[in-house]
């Protein structure tokens, strides 16, 4: 409590203000919890700002795949970006994808489940061109994938599939010589192309040489990767292309183009490789 105090000094009178000790006890308490709740209230605050961030923008698609043997692509999309699917299908397939210049702002809302690629590829897009490689034993795989608007202009051949820096190439002959082009039986090795069908009678011959010749047919070029000594010993008679290719050997590869809108495929190039490590075959 304060209260005055007086006293005389030299004739003055001198007033004194004086407190008791409970007094100041009382004032420095109210001090503390008035700053202890200032302290509560900031530390409250701090802890609401950080349980409360700014809710994420709602993705409008959802994506699957599941690789079990044969890829199956399920997608629902609302009003979504057709890039930012495209993107996010590309990573989960390894693959490059390429929109079309009129692709690029599309907007789409579609729904499917358990497609297999080819299938789903053309709910996307108007037009659909899948670059394949072909070889033995295993399912074909995808290197490029390029999704079309009717006005855009169709893909170049190399796009995707390009000869690589080390190969020696070989072009096909794309035009008709007007040669007699009857094969002659006493010949090791004859090859016959009948649309879309090969015949290869290979007698003991060297790989590059079979290689080459069914190149020379199909009008593609050639990459000979590897210098390799292997000898083909067999025959193949009107067999698909693509299934008799691969039976060359394991280091052969063929390169072809799908036209999913037409139901037609395309030979872009043929090739020799190295054989695989056991690392990389694993």
């Amino acid at each position: 409590m304060i209260f005055p105090r007086i006293s005389t000094v030299a004739g003055k009178t001198i007033f004194r203000w004086t407190c008791s000790v409970s007094f100041l006890v009382l004032v420095c308490g109210l001090l503390v919890a008035i700053q202890g709740n200032c302290l509560s209230v900031n530390a409250r605050f701090l802890v609401q700002t950080q349980r409360s961030p700014k809710p994420a923008a709602r993705k409008k698609y959802r994506l699957r795949l599941t690789k079990e043997g044969v890829t199956g692509i399920s997608l629902k999309a609302d009003k979504a970006k057709l890039s930012e699917i495209v993107g996010d299908l590309a990573k989960r397939l390894q693959t490059k994808i390429i929109l079309g210049p009129a692709m690029e702002k599309e907007a789409i809302t579609l729904e499917f489940y358990d497609l297999t690629l080819e299938p789903a590829l053309r709910l996307l897009a108007p037009r659909v061109y899948i670059d394949y490689e072909i070889k033995a034993n295993a399912q074909p795989t995808p290197l490029g994938i390029y999704l079309l608007n009717y006005d855009d202009p169709e893909p170049a051949k190399n796009a995707v599939v390009q000869a690589s820096a080390q190969a020696v190439m070989f072009s096909g002959n794309t035009e008709d010589t007007g040669e007699n082009t009857e094969v002659d039986p006493d010949n090791p090795l004859q090859i016959e192309l009948d649309e879309n069908y090969l015949t290869v009678k290979s007698k003991k011959r060297p790989l590059i040489e079979v290689v080459l010749g069914i190149a020379e047919l199909l009008s593609v070029p050639a990459g000979i990767n590897y210098e390799s000594d292997e000898i083909v010993d067999l025959e193949i008679k009107d067999t698909p292309v693509e299934d008799a290719i691969t039976r060359l050997s394991p280091n052969v590869r063929l390169y072809v183009r799908a036209d999913l809108t037409n139901s037609h495929r395309m030979p872009l190039r043929l090739a020799i490789v190295p054989p695989l490590t056991k690392a990389e075959g694993q």
